[in-house]
């Protein structure tokens, strides 16, 4: 009686593995990533705060071009709270 199981369990077993396998060579290819030279996401942006003192904060920006790698802008300003109208 184990023979007939063992035969269904291996054919069930091949016929499984038989269209995985035939779903992986036959599917659609892989994505592949092209180089697009238009300007749309070429830039990213990462802007920066923190805190330096009682009434003081810091902050700023740079913006870098992602084809090259290189700063293309940057800015910094130091923020003073006015007396009475900001929190501590």
């Amino acid at each position: 009686m184990k023979q007939p199981r063992f035969s269904l369990l291996t054919l069930l077993a091949g016929l499984i593995a038989g269209i995985l396998l035939s779903g992986v060579f036959s599917g659609p290819p892989w994505a592949i990533a092209e180089r697009d030279d238009s300007q749309i996401g070429r830039y990213q942006i990462s802007a920066w705060s923190s805190y330096a003192g009682e009434r003081v904060h810091h902050s700023g920006y740079y913006i870098i071009d992602t084809t090259t790698g290189k700063v293309v802008d940057r800015g910094h300003e130091i923020h003073g709270i006015e007396s009475g109208g900001g929190a501590k």
